[in-house]
């Protein structure tokens, strides 16, 4: 997980939604990110701001709705 995390830092906002997405909804179980990692990813994207804002609420969304 650590090279898409180092994604979210530069990626642009289209490419880090889609890859957002995938990750959160599309990937095989074994390629799923946990709760620590979302809860990273959360802040990584809240800090970038703008229209980063949006990927952190699916963030947090996830967080609330997926089972522990």
């Amino acid at each position: 997980m650590n090279e898409i995390t180092d994604f979210f830092r530069t990626a642009e906002p289209a490419e880090a939604r889609e890859t957002l997405e995938f990750m959160l909804h599309e990937c095989s179980l074994d390629q799923a990110p946990d709760r620590a990692t979302v809860a990273l990813w959360q802040t990584l994207l809240h800090e970038r701001g703008g229209r980063f804002a949006a990927l952190a609420a699916l963030c947090r969304d996830w967080l609330e709705t997926e089972q522990p």
